[in-house]
């Protein structure tokens, strides 16, 4: 069976790819897996061990209601899908988890950040682009 891998970070851009993932999987007749990825675990002293719960539930929270967001329209379609919630580095975690569990393609949205900050930080698209060893397809 093909796997195609959907990561999205909720954006109304990356939600344009939730349309040419249910094509290419109506299409393929593929299983696919909805990923929203949680960025980071920020080094942080005791004291602020509270507020950093906090934001660790709400950011759960977020992606949770992101990914449900993602596979409405799937389910909606009759197509099964898979959600996923990871903590990390998202270029790292969706290009682990591509290699990993062999999935066919990953589908990503592309989003400019433009000028200098790009050129410093990078897209995870662009990250993903260079680190990942199957199929991707970026999503304009």
């Amino acid at each position: 069976m093909v796997k195609i891998l959907l990561a999205t970070d909720g954006s109304e851009h990356s939600m344009k790819t939730v349309d040419k993932s249910i094509e290419l999987a109506r299409k393929l007749e593929a299983e696919v897996t909805a990923l929203y990825v949680i960025e980071g675990n920020p080094q942080i002293g005791y004291d602020l061990f509270a507020a950093y719960k906090t934001t660790e539930d709400e950011l759960e929270k977020l992606g949770k209601a992101i990914l449900e967001k993602a596979a409405q329209p799937f389910q909606e379609q009759g197509i099964a899908v898979n959600t996923r919630l990871e903590k990390g580095h998202p270029s790292e975690i969706i290009c682990g988890i591509a290699e990993k569990e062999n999935f066919d393609y990953v589908i990503l949205g592309s989003r400019g950040l433009g000028g200098v900050r790009e050129m410093l930080l990078g897209s995870v698209s662009n990250a993903v682009a260079h680190c990942i060893k199957t199929s991707i397809i970026i999503i304009k």
